[in-house]
């Protein structure tokens, strides 16, 4: 069985450290929902269908040639699953990243899980 989240964290991660413009990732609905979110949070410029595959296109988003994704990693691994109540999801970097939660009301950050008061499964995290 692949981890569907860790490879889409691995396929962004490559791409931004050899700078790449866009990443080419399975379009299956956790890739679609992560990528809403990513986008929403100022990570990506834009999501796009690919016309050829069963694909998504990512746009990576560079403020003066930088990436704005500088790391991403998956917290949790289908062997390893971490869950964490409303009151113990933690803050990353002093609030200059983001963790992805899978949470009742779907995938949403540490802030608005904090701000909803719901608790779920943390997914991975990025800045």
């Amino acid at each position: 069985m692949s981890d569907s989240i860790s490879n889409l964290f691995t396929s962004i991660r490559n791409a931004s450290l050899v700078r790449c413009q866009t990443v080419t990732v399975p379009k299956i609905q956790i890739n679609q929902k992560i990528g809403k979110v990513l986008l929403r949070q100022g990570f990506l410029n834009k999501i796009e269908n690919s016309s050829e595959k069963n694909c998504l296109i990512f746009t990576l988003k560079y403020k003066k040639e930088q990436p704005l994704i500088t790391q991403i990693q998956p917290l949790s691994r289908p062997g390893c699953r971490v869950y964490v109540p409303s009151h113990q999801i933690p803050e990353f970097c002093g609030k200059l990243g983001i963790i992805l939660m899978s949470t009742s009301r779907g995938i949403l950050t540490d802030r608005e899980a904090r701000k909803f008061s719901i608790g779920g499964e943390l997914l991975g995290f990025g800045s």
